[in-house]
């Protein structure tokens, strides 16, 4: 008799606790405000009133040549002269000590010591690291500092880096110290076969100056709305837009093309191409962006 009436009692309690989470959902969710929902349907692809397009990130044209003798100053010492990770420094970095467990643990009074652990520099000669990275990664470490290593911030160094020391460096000479690093990466031979079949293929829609002012373009300005403004996807010229671009990024569109509502904007080129001479394209895009040193220019 007991067992049945704790088996009664147990179910009359399940129900309750049902029925109770059940209208406290129903008093939630008539507690939301009341959304009007418009049938009228804007198109993806035109701007909104009032946005603004330009951020201005990038205002001057980097030149590498610039940022070479920034490098020789204060980077050439741990990463080499032609950046490949050999400095004279390049053997003695180390990490520092200071961590978010080090400072928890000094909390307490307690400073735990230990062997340093070497730190290695970045190597710009490595198409993998590089080409996995947008310029604007590079920026952040450069200004920020790597935390945790021996890689100092030379603007504002974040909690873990290193101070890179006075003078800071602006914004501009960041843009062009990095821009020389990225030159690293290619050959004067690569970006003249890159500038040829960018011509051939690529110039007449995007422009032979990248600024998307091809004799084509203006079936692409019909469909991409920011291709009439200069700036966005395929415009080269835009600083702001090709800073967070990954080359592995470029060298997809270029592989696999762009298609969009059904309408095939850009081709692919993956049958045309081998994966070198699409690499080949890829280096020379960055030529839009900034100037390379003296000894990779036509």
């Amino acid at each position: 008799m007991r067992e049945r009436r704790a088996s009664r009692w147990r179910e009359r309690r399940r129900a309750r606790t049902f029925v109770g989470a059940l209208l406290a959902c129903l008093v939630v969710s008539g507690c939301q405000p009341y959304v009007r929902i418009s049938t009228e349907v804007r198109d993806a692809y035109e701007p909104l009133p009032g946005f603004a397009v330009r951020m201005n990130f990038m205002p001057r044209k980097p030149h590498a040549d610039e940022g070479r003798r920034i490098y020789e100053a204060r980077c050439a010492v741990c990463h080499g002269p032609e950046g490949q990770g050999d400095g004279p420094m390049a053997a003695q970095l180390t990490a520092p000590e200071k961590n978010p467990y080090t400072d928890f643990l000094s909390l307490f009074r307690i400073h735990p010591r230990s062997e340093p652990l070497p730190s290695r520099p970045a190597r710009f000669d490595n198409l993998d690291q590089m080409r996995l990275n947008a310029p604007f990664a590079l920026f952040e470490t450069i200004a920020r500092g790597r935390p945790h290593t021996a890689m100092p911030g030379f603007q504002h160094p974040a909690y873990g880096a290193v101070d890179g020391g006075d003078p800071r460096l602006s914004d501009q000479q960041i843009w062009d110290v990095l821009f020389w690093e990225w030159s690293r990466t290619t050959t004067r031979e690569r970006l003249a076969q890159g500038r040829r079949i960018y011509n051939q293929l690529c110039a007449s829609c995007h422009g032979v100056a990248g600024d998307g002012n091809g004799p084509e373009a203006a079936r692409i300005r019909e469909q991409v709305w920011t291709w009439g403004r200069g700036v966005g996807p395929g415009i080269f010229t835009d600083r702001d837009w090709m800073a967070y671009r990954k080359p592995v990024e470029l060298y997809q569109r270029v592989a696999e093309g762009v298609r969009r509502r059904g309408l095939e904007l850009m081709p692919a080129y993956a049958g045309r191409l081998s994966p070198d001479e699409i690499w080949t394209v890829v280096e020379y895009l960055w030529t839009f962006v900034y100037t390379p040193p003296q000894e990779l220019r036509p």
